[in-house]
């Protein structure tokens, strides 16, 4: 080596120390060619005998290299290389095989990947960017710090946590972020059951509400997962369990009639043996005594055990708009803020062909009209227009009747009438809790929907009820969807800036229609209204997250708008579907929580992480 040039390395091992970059580890191998060009991308590193054995050497780590040019490179383990001397020495084992344990001490060979580069001198500002720089034999190879990893990989240092650089088999103190900016862009996370898709969306919706300012989470919620936020985890994390959480419980006829004398009973509870619901004579307080009790049966079945402390209940009129309920979960105090919802029947008559397309193509576009001349101005509730249904049907078609006023033959009479029976038998519409007393019905307390802008944190849509009745789920998340659209929209039209706000769809196969499936005509809808979100939601700041396992029931829309991708394991299939086949190898057999996330945010295109451990009480656990 010449004068000239022997300094220069001995510098760069010092440099590397001095600025704290590693554990210095070996150099780029002199008999090997180091490549970095558009074909062919590889450098060599031989590390001696004693290094590797006290160090090791992993498929997938990270490791930094100080080239004599004075450039820093990161680069990925992609082969390591042993030969026992035998092989060195081209010894033929011609009697018996080489046993000799002193012919393994030679150097292990690693081949890197280089991924990006930064001036040595200028570390500390450079923006990383692909390898240009040649690197040269005997450039110092080093083990890189977690900080320095994090900045030559260009990690996000804000935005939504999705877990813990995964690298070598093992997880890295480095964090790995989706910034607030690619979450309205959507994001896709795929992975077979059990992969932990369910873990990773819930410590997202957590660390979303935590980063992003005034967000509101809305989760659809077919399992009850992310109604345990509230509650501990088995081991503390890094971050709380919310404090206050809002559910939006779907109120219909059938929970009604399920639990009125629950609800009865209960409310002879809260009023004193001695009493009954059927003694109160002021109205707000029979609403409040209905509120109070559906927030206790919501709390039974839902936190077993728990108690609900005190309650404050709000009403219009007869309405019940919400119970803000303590709840005390075996010492865990969190605030319950319950909405029950149902739709008033007059105020979305004219949308329902929309979401409910049991109707004809004639039907749906006369559906307002045959509404409006069917009731009239007692046009008020589904109860009254049912009635003055039956009695139209009884009537004899060839005289005066609204199907002959509008020209409908036979079918699409019948077309319509079974479409509205339909729609009553969901009890979906004008809900209310109701005594039959001598003097006639006595209502209690009514339901409606809330106010879609003064929703926020986590709002958790409870569909635990609908699994089996996939059209009612559909009506109720339609309804929710269109109308946090909506809520948006008149935000952006008012020139002020929409409240940030993630949809998170686990199961989203669920929500689409799928080939052979009964009731799919229902889930288009839907299907329509999400492709609507993913289109049009990012001026409206409107993310959403999908989780599925089965990416082949979602259209190509939602696969070609999700410009972030997360895939956990899956089979090749799964994978080719969301263009990560690349992934197939690392993902066939990856431990639960291990993960890829392909996005536009990442210098390296890709990053591979390992999700935290569940930051609050988990169902699966």
């Amino acid at each position: 080596m010449s004068l000239e040039l022997k300094p220069r390395v001995d510098a760069l091992r010092q440099k590397v120390k001095e600025k704290g970059l590693g554990e210095v580890l070996g150099r780029v191998s002199p008999g090997e060619v180091a490549s970095v060009g558009a074909d062919e991308r590889r450098v060599v590193i031989d590390v001696d005998f004693e290094t590797y054995l006290r160090a090791g050497a992993r498929i997938g780590e990270y490791l930094g290299v100080a080239t004599i040019l004075g450039s820093v490179m990161l680069g990925r383990v992609v082969e390591v290389r042993r030969r026992h001397v035998a092989h060195i020495a081209h010894i033929q084992t011609l009697y018996a095989p080489v046993e000799d344990p002193e012919g393994l001490k030679t150097p292990a060979q690693i081949v890197l990947e280089p991924l990006t580069e930064c001036p040595m001198d200028a570390l500390d500002k450079c923006e990383p960017t692909p390898v240009y720089t040649p690197v040269d034999p005997l450039s110092v190879v080093f083990r890189p710090s977690p900080e320095l990893i994090a900045k030559m990989l260009g990690l996000p240092k804000e935005g939504i946590l999705l877990g813990k650089l995964y690298a070598g088999g093992f997880e890295l103190p480095v964090e790995v972020r989706l910034p607030e900016r690619a979450m309205y862009q959507h994001v896709l996370v795929v992975g077979t059951t059990g992969a932990g898709k369910t873990v990773l969306l819930k410590n997202m919706a957590l660390s979303t509400i935590d980063a992003v300012r005034n967000a509101t989470v809305l989760a659809l919620d077919l399992q009850g997962d992310y109604l345990l936020t509230t509650l501990p985890p088995e081991a503390p994390g890094v971050y709380q369990p919310l404090d206050e959480i809002t559910v939006l419980m779907p109120v219909t006829r059938h929970l009604i009639d399920r639990h009125r004398e629950d609800i009865q009973r209960i409310a002879a509870r809260n009023l004193g043996e001695e009493y009954s619901l059927l003694d109160v004579t002021d109205e707000r307080e029979a609403a409040e005594l209905v509120g109070r009790a559906l927030a206790e049966l919501f709390v039974e079945e839902t936190y077993p055990g728990a108690k609900v402390l005190n309650a404050e209940t709000k009403t219009e009129d007869k309405r019940l708009v919400e119970v803000v309920a303590k709840v005390d979960a075996g010492g865990r105090v969190f605030t319950l803020r319950l909405l029950p919802w149902a739709m008033r029947f007059r105020e979305v008559y004219p949308e329902i062909p929309r979401f409910f397309p049991f109707f004809s193509e004639r039907v749906s576009m006369l559906f307002r009209r045959l509404l409006e001349k069917l009731a009239g101005k007692d046009l008020r509730d589904i109860d009254t227009v049912m009635k003055r249904l039956e009695s139209e049907v009884a009537k004899d078609a060839d005289k005066d009747s609204v199907w002959k006023d509008l020209r409908l033959h036979k079918s699409q009479v019948d077309n319509f009438v079974r479409g509205m029976n339909m729609i009553y038998e969901t009890g979906l519409f004008d809900v209310s809790y109701a005594v039959a007393e001598p003097t006639g019905r006595r209502v209690f307390a009514t339901f409606g929907e809330p106010d879609y802008m003064e929703l926020g944190g986590l709002v958790v849509v409870d569909l635990r009820g609908f699994r089996e009745a996939p059209s009612v789920a559909s009506a109720v998340v339609y309804r929710v969807l269109s109308r946090v659209f909506e809520a948006r929209d008149e935000e952006l039209a008012r020139g002020a800036a929409p409240s940030p706000t993630f949809i998170f769809i686990d199961e989203a196969h669920y929500y689409f229609p799928q080939e052979g499936a009964r009731e799919d005509f229902n889930k288009e809808v839907v299907e329509a209204m999400i492709n609507k979100l993913t289109r049009l939601g990012r001026v409206r700041r409107m993310g959403v997250v999908f989780a599925t396992h089965s990416p082949a029931d979602l259209n190509d829309l939602v696969i070609q708008l999700t410009n972030t991708k997360i895939a956990m394991r899956s089979e090749p299939k799964v994978l080719e579907r969301v263009d990560m086949s690349e992934y197939a190898g690392e993902l066939a057999y990856a431990q639960s929580g291990v993960a890829v996330a392909k996005s536009f945010i990442y210098r390296t295109h890709a990053v591979t992480f390992k999700t935290l451990p569940p930051q609050t009480r988990h169902r699966g656990l």
